[in-house]
């Protein structure tokens, strides 16, 4: 059950029966490290794939004829398919346990790293980032719940802190696979590169991954359960700032690379170093804030990194140069990680009686709306306006945010 002045608002449902990976102490040493490996190397793949098609953003409207509202769907198309797949995934993750989910998770992202690698048209490109966007969402829903379920007690928000330092790992690593590869082996080089890595995680998994009892199936209302928990007091600013950093990463893959080539003249692989070496500052941010949250709180830590993201705005408007860009995004990679390796404790701790890959489904659809409105949104603008507009909106929407959540709810007086 849930603690707090919230928990009775939230239904209660029946407890499921313990699984092999529940408690630390349930597997040996050697083989908790060995499934965290997997876990953490899966968590790594998956986000890799959001930001490795970001610096090939100019070629491939050149390639396609797209424009940048056009290219900001075929980004988009990735996560519009988790939010129609996160809540049964995450159902399907304490049904059938997380190995499964995980094996099938990693083929589907082979299969659509294999159609973008081999596409021609923005169709093509736009089924791909489906199928990547599809498989991703049951692997990342599983390989986070096997992190948190192998927690050490009292140190959840650390765990799941380090869980988002390796999400940074992939970001960095994407653009800069994509970027580097790309320009030197071609279009198709750094998809089929993410290929051979799925098919090694799934076989890896396949190997050391522990194998849960089938729970019971409680049918009908797992949704309904999910946006009751998500909507109470005790989960909503957590939810808000999941969609809301995801939409101001989405945006902001779009109008960087843009904003970069046009105005600096760099190329993908330059592009794709500058994210890489600012997402850097992001894993190394992570694991501090989640440990900072559990000592402190989660609220305070979220409230600094929105407002650590807030000043990030302007000065990527106005910082001049291939450094002053560079600067700009570090500063905007450590608001973004600082916030969610506070919100994502957060809705893990608001979900307490219910199961844990419930929760992360649920994490994952809010993820997956904000980073399907950033690009669609950031094209727009940037199609309108320039890269100035959709800067200035995410900045003021992050210091509104930053400054809600600074303003504490005072106690109701009682009556006498």
């Amino acid at each position: 059950m849930c603690t707090g002045p919230y928990s009775q608002r939230i239904p209660a449902r029946r407890q499921r029966e313990p699984s092999a990976t529940d408690a630390p102490g349930a597997l040996t040493p050697r083989a908790r490290r060995l499934v965290l490996a997997v876990a953490i190397g899966a968590i790594v793949l998956d986000t890799l794939l959001l930001g490795l098609i970001v610096p090939l953003l100019p070629e491939l409207r050149a390639r396609t004829g797209a424009g940048e509202a056009a290219l900001g769907l075929a980004l988009a198309a990735y996560a519009i398919p988790l939010a129609l797949v996160s809540i049964p995934f995450g159902v399907l993750a304490d049904r059938i346990g997380r190995r499964p989910l995980l094996i099938g998770g990693l083929a589907l992202t082979a299969a659509g790293s294999v159609l973008i690698a081999l596409s021609d048209s923005l169709g093509l490109l736009i089924a791909g980032r489906v199928v990547q966007g599809i498989g991703s969402a049951g692997s990342w829903i599983a390989a986070l719940a096997l992190v948190a379920d192998l927690a050490r007690p009292g140190r959840k928000g650390e765990a799941i802190g380090f869980a988002l330092a390796a999400n940074s790992a992939g970001a960095i690593a994407g653009p800069a696979l994509g970027g580097v590869t790309g320009d030197a082996f071609g279009f198709a080089a750094p998809f089929l590169i993410v290929t051979a890595g799925a098919v090694a995680l799934a076989g890896a998994a396949a190997l050391v991954a522990p194998r849960d009892r089938p729970q019971a199936a409680e049918r009908g209302r797992a949704l309904v359960r999910t946006l009751e928990v998500i909507r109470s007091p005790a989960a909503l600013p957590a939810g808000a700032i999941a969609v809301g950093g995801a939409t101001a990463i989405g945006m902001v893959e779009v109008v960087a690379p843009f904003d970069l080539d046009e105005r600096l003249g760099l190329s993908a692989a330059a592009i794709g170093l500058i994210f890489g070496l600012a997402i850097a500052v992001d894993a190394l941010a992570a694991p501090v804030a989640g440990g900072a949250g559990d000592r402190a709180g989660r609220r305070p830590v979220a409230a600094a990194g929105l407002a650590v993201l807030a000043a990030s705005a302007p000065l990527l408007i106005l910082l001049d140069g291939t450094v002053g860009a560079l600067a700009g995004l570090c500063i905007f990679g450590a608001g973004v990680s600082i916030a969610f390796a506070a919100a994502v404790p957060w809705l893990d701790d608001a979900f307490g009686g219910l199961d844990r890959g419930m929760a992360y489904g649920a994490l994952n659809l809010l993820y997956s709306i904000g980073y399907a409105a950033g690009p669609l949104i950031a094209g727009a603008m940037y199609q309108a306006q320039g890269p100035e507009l959709p800067y200035w909106t995410l900045g003021a929407a992050a210091a509104l945010g930053a400054a809600a959540l600074s303003i504490r709810r005072r106690p109701a007086p009682q009556r006498a």
